[in-house]
């Protein structure tokens, strides 16, 4: 081979790495820039999902107010003081224990545990219905065998519904934020595992 070729064939080769090279920047630089787009399209999410997510404990605390708190306070103080016949002082420790964990459960949720909140929750509901569904049974029942009864006491088992029953969208909105949870955490999985799919690879000039 004659020096000639030689030399345009050396020129050839770095021109060549010269147009890796540039093609290798511009697709770091795009990448970059994706990256940057990514992130500030992450950052507008996170906020959005901070916003709802408090939005959802504050209505939460909503429900619990009514039934657990002023309901179920009501209650428990007046089967304690023995002020309704023929319902067990269990199911005041049925309801004002349900209230409690159920509190605590709400204070595990502000603090984000949206795990354990759930199960605290859903534990402190059950518990809190156990009693509240044996004080409706006990109205009905009590409205079904009286006689002379007035529009209002027949309307008790209605009212109690209302003022007890609410404490179950408690645990609905519990369910809400644990499933708002676990898509994040799967969503967050997956981008990682699709920026570790498709990292750029250094090149072979480099």
């Amino acid at each position: 081979m004659s020096k000639k070729d030689k030399l345009r064939k050396q020129s050839q080769m770095q021109l060549d790495a010269k147009r890796a090279a540039e093609q290798s920047e511009q697709l770091e630089r795009r990448n970059a820039g994706e990256s940057r787009s990514a992130k500030k399209l992450r950052r507008r999410a996170k906020r959005f999902d901070s916003a709802l997510t408090l939005l959802l404990k504050i209505v939460m605390c909503i429900p619990f107010l009514w039934s657990g708190l002023y309901y179920g306070g009501i209650f428990v103080l007046g089967i304690s003081m023995e002020q309704m016949d023929g319902v067990p002082s269990r199911i005041a420790a049925f309801i004002g224990i349900g209230s409690a964990v159920c509190l605590v459960g709400i204070v595990l949720a502000f603090m984000s545990k949206y795990i354990a909140q759930f199960i605290v929750i859903l534990g402190g509901t059950v518990c809190y219905m156990h009693g509240a569904v044996y004080i409706i049974d006990k109205a009905k029942e009590r409205i079904g065998e009286g006689y002379g009864l007035t529009e209002e006491q027949k309307q008790l088992a209605s009212k109690w519904r209302f003022g007890l029953y609410p404490i179950m969208a408690v645990a609905v909105i519990s369910g809400a934020l644990l499933l708002i949870y676990a898509v994040k955490k799967l969503m967050a999985r997956r981008r990682r595992q699709h920026e570790r799919d498709n990292a750029p690879t250094r090149s072979i000039i480099e």
